[in-house]
């Protein structure tokens, strides 16, 4: 994954980003890609390529120092191992359409948690990410293809990709920060997962419980 970016898909982005300008960036970082974590070499094709192989899977990226897992939101430019200075977004909005922003959400919702130690997982998971990113939303048609769909990386995000289109998005929702840069790799880095209202509730039940207890003993007392 580590191509030059199209210059059709630059022009993308910039008018993506001239639409969205009302979207203050929250701060910039300085980001390098420190290393692959887990994943699984694929053959794909892509609109500025014939076939070649790819490293899809998630990867060790350096902000500010600081270590974190994530993975890549294009194929198309170069991972760098340099640390650059990205612009970093906390929507997803910021460079997607509302679409794409809630595909996203949803593929993190439904399979993020499944690829933690699971290299095909982790593999899927980038070739679903990078379909709803830029593509069709298949992996059989458009611009980013899988030349063998039989392969259990490939055979796993089209049953991802086939969840996000049909279903609904899972019970952990996640934040996120985007570190955008206009000619490096950007990445996405899902920073935490916010609870379902319910678990809010028997949050605050359990404390409504605890409070209760207490009350009673100090009565007792």
């Amino acid at each position: 994954m580590k191509l030059k970016k199209q210059g059709i898909f630059s022009f993308a982005l910039l008018s993506a980003l001239a639409a969205t300008g009302s979207q203050a960036l929250a701060q910039t970082a300085m980001v390098a890609e420190l290393g692959t974590i887990s994943g699984q070499t694929l053959n794909l094709t892509l609109p500025v390529a014939n076939t070649h192989d790819y490293f899809t899977g998630s990867q060790n990226i350096s902000v500010n120092g600081a270590s974190f897992l994530a993975f890549c939101i294009d194929p198309f430019q170069y991972a760098s191992g340099s640390p650059a200075q990205y612009n970093v977004y906390n929507s997803l909005t910021s460079l997607f359409n509302v679409t794409r922003a809630n595909n996203i959400t949803k593929l993190y919702s439904q399979a993020y948690a499944g690829t933690t130690g699971n290299n095909q997982n982790s593999a899927a998971f980038q070739l679903a990410l990078w379909e709803l990113a830029n593509d069709d939303g298949s992996l059989s048609t458009g611009g980013v293809k899988a030349t063998n769909l039989t392969t259990g990386a490939a055979v796993a995000a089209t049953t991802m990709l086939f969840n996000v289109a049909n279903s609904a998005a899972g019970a952990t929702q996640y934040t996120f920060n985007l570190y955008a840069h206009p000619t490096n790799q950007d990445f996405l880095l899902s920073v935490t997962a916010v609870p379902e209202p319910e678990t809010y509730a028997m949050l605050l039940t359990g404390i409504g419980l605890l409070g209760a207890v207490a009350r009673r003993r100090k009565q007792q007392g």
